[in-house]
């Protein structure tokens, strides 16, 4: 009976290492696709602010002037102001559809990933993230319907 449980007891330490190892392997996976989407991203984004100088020197100059205020940018307005300023810059140089503009990047393989099986094959090939999350959230609204938590926007 003893060599038995031993047994048993091994086989939970093996599956508790493996989990650790694939675990690891995700967030490696993802760190590194992240950093290079990233990268590339911020390639891409530089080349639009070199094109679109107005823009990035309209945007200088907000937040100067938001600088140069005795808060030195700190408070609560400032910020909000900071991160319009932001936004508006973002909307000037990235003016292109959200879901096209991730056609080009690199692939992100751990966001938005279905879980094996019928949610593997429905976005299989699929590189674009936020294509793949409307076809994972496609299928969840087919199969169990409206939320009242998510809104659904009517066609």
């Amino acid at each position: 009976m003893s060599k038995i449980k031993a047994i048993k007891g091994l086989g939970k330490a093996f599956l508790k290492r493996t989990r650790d190892k694939a675990k690891d392997k995700a967030k490696k996976l993802n760190t590194r696709d992240t950093a290079r989407f990233q990268g590339v991203y911020r390639k891409h984004k530089k080349a639009r602010e070199a094109v679109n100088k107005p823009a990035v020197e309209e945007y200088n100059k907000k937040v100067k002037e938001i600088k140069s205020r005795i808060t030195k940018g700190e408070s609560k307005e400032d910020m909000k102001e900071l991160q319009s300023a932001a936004d508006r810059l973002n909307s000037k140089i990235l003016k292109k559809d959200r879901v096209k503009m991730y056609d080009d990047l690199p692939n992100i393989r751990q966001r938005f990933r279905g879980a094996p099986g019928h949610q593997r094959k429905l976005v299989k090939g699929e590189k674009n993230w936020m294509r793949r999350a409307g076809i994972l959230q496609a299928d969840r609204l087919k199969r169990l319907g409206p939320s009242e938590k998510i809104k659904v926007k009517k066609k």
